[in-house]
C-alpha cells in the first residue's frame, strides 16, 4: 500500500511538472506583440487601437518579421475605418533607447510635440510632456 501511495504521489509531481513546463512555453511563445500605439484617444478607441496591434502582429508572423510597416499601418487604419481621420504617422523602430517599435498616429499633426514626448520616457525637460506647455 505505500509503494502505491508513494508511486500516486510520485506522479502528481511529474503531472504537475509537466503541466506547469506546459504552460511556461506556451506564456514565452504567444509574445508577439512588438509594437507600442501612441494614437489620439478622440479619434481612436482602445478597441480600434488593440484591433489595429493586433493586425500589425498577424502581418508581421505572415511575414516572417519582413514587413513594409508603413503600409501595414496604413492597411489596418483603413480596415479600422480611421484612413481619412489620421493626418500623420510617425514610426521609430525599436533599439538601444526603446525596447519595442512605436508608432505614433495623429490626427491633428500639431500634436506631435507632445506625442514624442509621451512616446519617450527620456526626452529632456525642456519638451513638453503630457497635461504640461514648455515654457
Amino acid at each position: 500500500m505505500r509503494v502505491i501511495s508513494i508511486a500516486f504521489v510520485l506522479s502528481l509531481l511529474i503531472f504537475g511538472a509537466a503541466i506547469y513546463a506546459q504552460a511556461a512555453t506556451n506564456l514565452n511563445s504567444s509574445r508577439s506583440n512588438i509594437y507600442r500605439l501612441i494614437y489620439p484617444t478622440d479619434a481612436v478607441s482602445q478597441a480600434q487601437a488593440a484591433a489595429i496591434l493586433a493586425d500589425l502582429d498577424a502581418a508581421t508572423q505572415q511575414s516572417q518579421g519582413r514587413i513594409n510597416l508603413e503600409g501595414a499601418v496604413s492597411q489596418a487604419l483603413t480596415k479600422q475605418g480611421l484612413g481619412t481621420q489620421i493626418k500623420k504617422t510617425i514610426i521609430h523602430p525599436a533599439g538601444a533607447t526603446r525596447p519595442l517599435t512605436t508608432i505614433i498616429i495623429l490626427s491633428n499633426p500639431a500634436d506631435e510635440a507632445q506625442a514624442l514626448a509621451v512616446s519617450d520616457a527620456g526626452t529632456p525637460a525642456d519638451k513638453p510632456t503630457k497635461g504640461k506647455q514648455a515654457n
